[in-house]
């Protein structure tokens, strides 16, 4: 059974914590392909973002030295309307059939958002969901339709996102890495140090296009 995992995001910048949570992720799982998914972000006031073709180009350099089975999907990028990720999965299930095992990675924030996402209820229908845990995660957080949600689905094997289509959910601690765009992006705005939170190629890159200088 073909398997697949789908790590959706503004990558904007990647940045280490991403990569070492897809590495962890990719070193227990070893799924037969591992998809970086970089969401459209609206045209945005503050010049301090990067454009669309920066963000895939810092994502290349970040990957190239990386595992073989870390690709680059521009589905979302590419599509003309708003993209729900409900409408992404229902895309990857079209292309890859109905046997596939097609799995979502969520950080820990983001699962708790869940019940606003549009037609949430319809992700596990269409594949499995892979929570990151971490350290601090508050299960007193969780709301009532995500408690429920697990109680139907959660599964504490992990083979089992690998060997279902759907349906399934496992919560993972893929280590704690306590760092996010924003932050780097006030960091490079202030001119303070940030080599070890990205990996050289992207910085130099950051460096050579003047990124993220103006953080309001």
């Amino acid at each position: 059974m073909h398997n697949l995992i789908i790590y959706g995001g503004t990558f904007d910048p990647i940045h280490k914590g991403h990569l070492n949570t897809a590495i962890n992720v990719q070193n227990h799982f070893n799924f037969d392909q591992f998809i970086f998914l970089p969401c459209k972000i609206p045209v945005h006031k503050n010049d301090a973002i990067a454009t669309t073709k920066q963000r895939i180009e810092m994502l290349k350099l970040a990957l190239k030295n990386l595992n073989k089975n870390f690709t680059i999907d521009l589905y979302e990028i590419n599509r003309e309307s708003p993209s729900y990720m409900v409408d992404t999965l229902e895309y990857f299930r079209h292309q890859l059939g109905a046997n596939a095992a097609i799995t979502l990675l969520l950080g820990a924030d983001s699962f708790l958002q869940l019940p606003e996402w549009h037609q949430w209820e319809r992700l596990l229908t269409l594949g499995n969901l892979l929570v990151m845990k971490r350290a601090s995660t508050d299960d007193t957080r969780v709301p009532a339709a995500l408690k429920k949600l697990l109680i139907s689905h959660e599964t504490d094997n992990s083979n089992t996102i690998l060997n279902n289509p759907s349906g399934f959910i496992y919560r993972f601690d893929a280590g704690n890495f306590d760092v996010s765009s924003t932050w780097i992006r006030q960091r490079l705005a202030e001119n303070k140090e940030i080599t070890n939170y990205l990996p050289q190629e992207v910085l130099q890159y950051i460096k050579q296009n003047n990124l993220y200088k103006t953080e309001h």
